[in-house]
């Protein structure tokens, strides 16, 4: 292999083998040993990810810059690798193959078609259990070596070295039998030591282990499951639980490392070292520090059977916060004490993403502050980086909650960027002006915002600014009630988002999704976009967008009436927040948690968890998010009967939805007025309310809403007896039904209509509506129970259901009672008649 990398028409040098066989360890040592390189790059394909993921982060490698367009990425990667003499290690290449050898993403193969094609001075190593599928005339300039068990005597050699010993005839058929697989010859070494100590003979090892690798022969894969399950099954609860854990790891790890992934119990260098003897872990050396890896085979069979791991890994994320990013940070604070701000803005910005995602806002304010008190900007692009503080300081404060303070930032990053002529600065200015609205309530200047940052990210190609400015449009939106509109815009910014590759961005527009699914009935399918949702912000550690998905599906599953469901996602959400220190969001859970405890009946405690979100909007600054808990409490006093009190926090919301432009929550807390005055008796005030409410809902073509509104109309005149008036609601409600296919409240409008015509004296009409709403609800085979009649007639429909005696018994009755009920309704529809002529006299 060293002459292949000396050989001046030799581009890419491939090892193939099946797992286990040390293809790794292998250009390992070549890598380590190589000579002549200007650098060298060692890329392992633990996952298959994106050619536009990967040239990024390699062109970053090289000290490269990045292109723009996505489209100019491959010819960058390739012109940037023959620049100079570089060593490029593409592990595990298999990771990108399907099973049928096609590639999952095709730029790889124009990847290496184009460098086998051109000139140049580097080489690529590849390791990989198949060879891809390359040109013929591409082979020339690629060597490959196909790897394959030990022969007798190494595999027999590599047993003492494990301190297995016995007859030499028997160590021969033992590794004849291993196909000299050499991973499988530790790992029954180590099954060995586990029964039998320190130093083994070979005749210790029982037949059932001869019986596996005979079955499994030429499968060596399947052979080594089975002797893993053996291998683990022998390990204490304690090395197992740990040994699980530690496959979360991607990189060597050392002895800290693994002690913080298994808190609760001592993890010691015995214990790692105990695994090793196992051939469960690799050891190595680096600078003076023993760190610990797996083998692939063996981390993929690992990962295969652990199961959930969602808090090892966030342990994980922990723990490399608290080693590396202080590090990081430490260089910061060098940079700063030695006056290069740049050099320390860089640094900021390197490590921002994860700042945020992780919700270490406070971490972020106090870095940006150190810059906005000690740097004076001298150029433009010191001014440039300066705006892109201010900016970061906005974002910051918009996550906690202090939104005057986000709107001072972004204000003072806008007039920098404008001065300076930085359009892309310009937008992200506006983008996040538009999100502190947004999260003031004050939707409309949002929606402004918004729009001004898509112009600008549209006019300069910025595909990430034009996603999140969507985004924001379909969150104001959202909150004025324009689902539909809503939906548009989060599919746009998805779109975006997903061509990208920008996985945060993409969950939130699927949590986005589901907030106004959810807003529209459709509570499965939100419930799948917040699990689709919450299963990428897991994967990318974004605890700041976990939360708000355990939100939304706390409010689908409270929507569904699955309230201990509910509950549980929203006390979730309400600890991550409560860690992170987002207080609106923890604000969304409190109210969460009210309207849950509220829906079983439990006021009082919904009442304490609405006053607790009331404070924390009234103290941020929320005004969206303090009309909604003003209407929560007024909905939960209402419950209470106390609906002088729920009429005060009614008020109170209309008046901020009304000063805040929020249409569809204003046509709500109309509806909770309306319904709070007529349980007081006081129908006139209820049906201006309601009229009110109906006035809005059809300005939005708000069909259920309209229906809802003419349906409380419809009652309040029956209240006070205006039968015509409640006829005319009626009427209309009907005719929305018919048009919005609301079939089973056609059924109750009919019925409605039947009961109000009959005390109108319109005998013949109220009898026909009662005909059409009984062909309906048969029609729809709806059960007794759902059919709008006297609870007396289901009883009799019931007992007649149940066999024949009980339905010749109704009918006997039915003969007997049927002149009295004549007589009884003919002497009705006599006296309704004179009646009606005496009140037109």
């Amino acid at each position: 292999m060293q002459e292949w990398l000396q050989a001046n028409n030799v581009r890419l040098i491939g090892i193939t083998g099946t797992g286990g066989y040390g293809k790794s360890s292998l250009v390992a040592k070549v890598f380590a040993t190589a000579q002549s390189f200007e650098k060298q790059v060692w890329a392992t394909f633990s996952q298959n990810y994106p050619f536009a993921v990967w040239g990024r982060w390699l062109l970053e490698k090289l000290g490269k810059a990045t292109p723009e367009k996505e489209a100019d990425l491959l010819t960058a990667v390739c012109n940037n690798l023959r620049t100079g003499r570089y060593l490029l290690v593409l592990d595990n290449l298999e990771t990108l193959l399907e099973a049928n050898g096609e590639w999952h993403d095709k730029t790889y193969y124009d990847f290496l078609l184009r460098w086998l094609s051109s000139h140049t001075e580097s080489v690529i190593l590849v390791t990989s259990r198949e060879q891809p599928q390359l040109p013929p005339n591409t082979l020339n300039y690629c060597r490959w070596l196909p790897l394959k068990g030990l022969s007798t005597d190494a595999g027999v050699a590599l047993l003492e070295d494990l301190d297995i010993q016995g007859a030499d005839a028997q160590l021969r058929e033992f590794v004849k039998q291993a196909d000299g697989h050499p991973l499988l010859i530790k790992l029954v070494a180590g099954v060995l030591h586990a029964d039998e100590g320190d130093v083994v003979d070979i005749s210790a090892l029982r037949q059932n282990i001869f019986e596996i690798l005979g079955l499994h022969r030429y499968e060596s894969e399947a052979s080594i499951g089975k002797i893993l399950d053996a291998s683990i099954a022998r390990l204490t609860p304690k090395l197992q639980k740990l040994l699980f854990n530690l496959s979360v790891y991607r990189p060597a790890f050392n002895a800290t490392a693994a002690a913080a992934l298994l808190p609760e119990q001592e993890v010691t260098q015995a214990d790692l070292r105990g695994l090793v003897k196992r051939s469960l872990l690799q050891e190595n050396k680096l600078e003076n520090v023993w760190v610990f890896e797996f083998q692939p085979l063996i981390l993929a069979y690992l990962k295969q059977q652990a199961g959930d791991l969602t808090e090892v890994h966030e342990r994980a994320i922990a723990y490399y916060y608290s080693e590396d990013l202080v590090d990081i940070l430490e260089i910061f604070h060098h940079h700063c004490e030695l006056k290069q701000y740049n050099q320390a803005c860089n640094i900021l910005n390197s490590c921002y993403n994860f700042l945020d995602l992780q919700g270490y806002y406070t971490t972020i304010i106090e870095l940006c502050n150190r810059l906005e008190n000690e740097w004076q900007p001298s150029n433009q692009d010191e001014n440039r980086e300066f705006a892109g503080v201010l900016t970061s300081l906005g974002n910051a404060y918009n996550s906690l909650g202090q939104y005057q303070i986000a709107i001072d930032y972004c204000k003072q990053s806008l007039a920098i960027s404008l001065e300076i002529g930085d359009h892309n600065g310009e937008a992200t200015s506006l983008l996040g002006l538009g999100d502190a609205y947004y999260l003031l309530g004050e939707y409309q200047i949002a929606i402004d915002y918004y729009q001004q940052s898509l112009a600008i990210s549209l006019e300069i190609g910025d595909r990430g600014d034009e996603a999140a400015s969507l985004a924001g449009l379909g969150n104001a939106y959202y909150f004025l009630g324009e689902y539909q509109i809503a939906i548009d815009y989060n599919q746009q910014s998805l779109t975006i988002y997903r061509e990208i590759g920008n996985r945060n961005g993409e969950a939130t527009s699927l949590n986005n999704f589901g907030n106004a699914y959810n807003s529209l009935g459709e509570y499965q399918i939100a419930i799948d976009y917040h699990q689709q949702s919450l299963a990428i912000q897991l994967e990318i550690g974004a605890r700041n967008g976990e939360d708000s998905s355990l939100v939304g599906l706390g409010n689908a599953y409270q929507s569904l009436g699955k309230y201990q469901i509910a509950i549980d996602f929203y006390q979730q959400s309400l600890a991550i927040q409560l860690e992170i220190g987002d207080r609106n969001g923890k604000a969304a859970s409190l109210a969460g948690l009210g309207n849950a405890y509220q829906s079983l009946g439990e006021y009082q405690e919904a009442i304490d968890y609405h006053q607790q979100s009331l404070a924390i909007f009234r103290e941020i600054g929320d005004r969206g998010g303090e009309a909604s808990s003003l209407t929560n409490l007024g909905n939960a006093y209402d419950s209470l009967g106390e609906y002088q009190q729920a009429i005060d926090y009614h008020q109170q919301s209309l008046a901020i939805e009304r000063d805040i432009a929020n249409r569809n929550s204003e046509a709500i807390s109309l509806t909770n007025l309306g319904s709070a005055y007529t349980s007081l008796r006081e129908y006139q005030q209820a049906i201006d309310f309601y009229q009110q409410s109906l006035v809005i809902y059809c300005e939005k073509s708000d069909r259920n809403g309209e229906a809802a509104s003419l349906t409380n109309l419809g009652n309040a005149y029956i209240y006070l007896r205006e039968y015509e008036q409640a006829i005319d609601c009626y009427q209309q409600l009907l005719m929305t039904q018919r048009e919005i296919g609301d079939r089973n409240g056609e059924a109750q409008s009919l019925q409605n209509l039947g009961k109000l015509y009959n005390l109108t004296g319109r005998i013949k009409e109220g009898y026909a509506a009662g005909i059409q709403a009984t062909q309906i609800l048969q029609e729809l085979e709806l059960p007794i129970e759902a059919w709008a009649i006297p609870k007396w007639a289901k009883s009799i429909a019931k007992f007649a259901q149940r066999g024949k005696l009980q339905l010749g018994l109704c009918f006997l009755l039915g003969l007997f009672a049927f002149p009295f009920a004549l007589v009884f309704i003919v002497s009705v529809m006599l006296w309704r008649v004179v009646k009606s002529q005496l009140l037109r006299r």
